[in-house]
C-alpha cells in the first residue's frame, strides 16, 4: 500500500542517505538551513536533467534565501557522480537505493523501484512549508511556489 505524500507541516523523517561524503541524515544536510528536496526518477535522463538544471541555475538564489539544495533517487553514488559531473551540477545527489527515504516522503514507485518526481521544502526548524508530490518541471507555477516558500515574492 503506497504511502500518502508528506504535507505541509510535518517534520522531515529521520532517514539516512548516501552522498559523495558518506551517509547522512536529512538533519545533518540541514545543519539549521531551510532545504529544498528535489526527487527524481533517474540519472541522465532529459527531463530528470531539465528538473535539476533548473534548480541548479537558482542555487545562488536558494542559497541568498538561506536553503541548501539536494536531489534524491534510487540511481547509484558511482551513477550520481558521472551525472553530477557531466551537467556540472553544484549541489550533491543523494542515494536512495532502498526507496526508504521516498516511501518516508510517500513518493516511492513500488512498481519501478524508483523515486517518483515531487519537490519538498522545509523550513530552518525541519518542517515542510512546501510539498509538490507531483512535480512538472514545464509547470512554472510549481517551480515559482518553491521559491515563494523559501520567502520570495514571485511578482
Amino acid at each position: 500500500m503506497a504511502r500518502e505524500p508528506l504535507p505541509v507541516g510535518a517534520r522531515l523523517p529521520e532517514v539516512m542517505l548516501e552522498g559523495p561524503e558518506g551517509r547522512l541524515t536529512l538533519a545533518e544536510i540541514r545543519n539549521g538551513h531551510a532545504l529544498v528536496i528535489a526527487f527524481y526518477v533517474e540519472d541522465k535522463t532529459p527531463t530528470c536533467a531539465a528538473q535539476l538544471s533548473a534548480l541548479g541555475a537558482d542555487l545562488k538564489l536558494i542559497e541568498q534565501c538561506g536553503a541548501r539544495l539536494v536531489a534524491i533517487s534510487s540511481d547509484s553514488t558511482e551513477s550520481h557522480a558521472s551525472f553530477r559531473e557531466e551537467q556540472r551540477f553544484a549541489f550533491p545527489l543523494l542515494t536512495d537505493s532502498s526507496l526508504e527515504v521516498a516511501r518516508a516522503f510517500g513518493v516511492a514507485d513500488e512498481t519501478t523501484g524508483r523515486c517518483t518526481r515531487a519537490v519538498f521544502v522545509s523550513d530552518r526548524a525541519g518542517r515542510i512549508v512546501e510539498a509538490i508530490p507531483h512535480y512538472n518541471p514545464a509547470n512554472l507555477s510549481q517551480y515559482a511556489a518553491v521559491f515563494a516558500s523559501l520567502g520570495l515574492d514571485p511578482s
